[in-house]
């Protein structure tokens, strides 16, 4: 199995790579799939749809739903996607049918950038005719809803710089919000998680730990509870170490019976020429193993294959 570094190819023929695609997909020849789609990065794989349509008159993302099924089939599927549109598929899958997947809202959400989410915001609203905050709104209630959509406006601080002047009084609202008698309202007081940069959000957390004597997380599972509770945990977690809470959500998905490929389809191939090297790293230091054998341990054959194609491919810059 070969392994290409993902790349710009400067001399790329995306007319060729078409064609190539085109044989390979006619004789059904898996691997050679994945080193075409894998072997060069996600701008390029965008560059290949338009020739394959203009030469053979087909979709190159039908066609490989017609080659291929299951897991394989949505790998390929999501490599095709550029990362937006494949946050917004994500997204509407987690709202969509009989109940909602709060995980995937949470890890989608806290792990995007103010220009990631106005992105998806834009591109949703073009794929199905509605906004992304009405469709989550439809599917979600109470505190939880509402921090959502704060992160939806995507005007989250983003410097890196703690404002000295308000961790003081931001972690005292924090504090005030579980005594009912002081009106202060928890989402009030919490919602600064949706809005404020890693700094200060750890600043905070320092802070409402000196003035309470008590240990954040316990304060939390005391005075918070369901998906208003994780969306919490998770911005601060992601605000602390972004690739280690996906590292973790990686491990998630393969923990106990059965993998949710879905779930490990998308981080990695969203992460991927952004922080999967990083992820790869915390993955390892989190659980002892590389995150190629844990691959090795709950995938199997060509889709196996394809997602260590995509880990190995995304090496640190010499």
């Amino acid at each position: 199995m070969a392994t290409a570094k993902i790349h710009f190819k400067p001399f790329f023929d995306e007319v060729l790579a078409s064609e190539s695609l085109e044989k390979a997909l006619r004789n059904k020849e898996k691997l050679k799939v994945l080193e075409i789609l894998v072997s060069v990065n996600n701008t390029q794989r965008q560059m290949i749809r338009t020739p394959y349509k203009t030469r053979y008159g087909k979709d190159l993302e039908e066609e490989i739903k017609k080659a291929f099924s299951g897991d394989f089939e949505d790998f390929l599927v999501a490599l095709l996607q550029t990362p937006t549109k494949l946050d917004v598929t994500e997204l509407n899958r987690a709202v969509k049918g009989l109940g909602t997947n709060e995980k995937n809202l949470i890890e989608i959400l806290t792990t995007r950038t103010n220009e990631e989410i106005e992105g998806a915001k834009n591109t949703y609203f073009m794929t199905y005719g509605k906004s992304l905050e009405d469709a989550i709104s439809a599917d979600t209630s109470g505190d939880f809803r509402r921090l959502l959509i704060v992160i939806l406006q995507a005007k989250r601080e983003e410097s890196g710089f703690a404002d000295s002047f308000k961790v003081g009084t931001h972690a005292a609202q924090i504090l005030k919000s579980f005594d009912k008698k002081n009106g202060i309202e928890k989402f009030d007081a919490f919602k600064i998680f949706a809005t404020s940069n890693g700094a200060h959000i750890q600043k905070v957390v320092e802070e409402v730990e000196r003035q309470s004597g008590k240990d954040f997380q316990k304060i939390v599972d005391k005075e918070l509870s369901g998906d208003f509770k994780n969306l919490i945990l998770s911005l601060i977690e992601t605000s602390r170490n972004k690739p280690r809470f996906l590292a973790n959500s990686i491990h998630l998905a393969t923990k106990g019976m059965g993998t949710r490929d879905k779930d490990l389809i998308r981080i990695l191939v969203s992460r991927s020429e952004n922080d999967l090297v990083i992820i790869e790293h915390e993955f390892q230091v989190l659980f002892g193993k590389p995150l190629t054998q844990l691959i090795k341990e709950e995938c199997k054959a060509e889709y196996r294959d394809g997602l260590t194609m995509l880990v190995k491919g995304n090496t640190r810059p010499q």
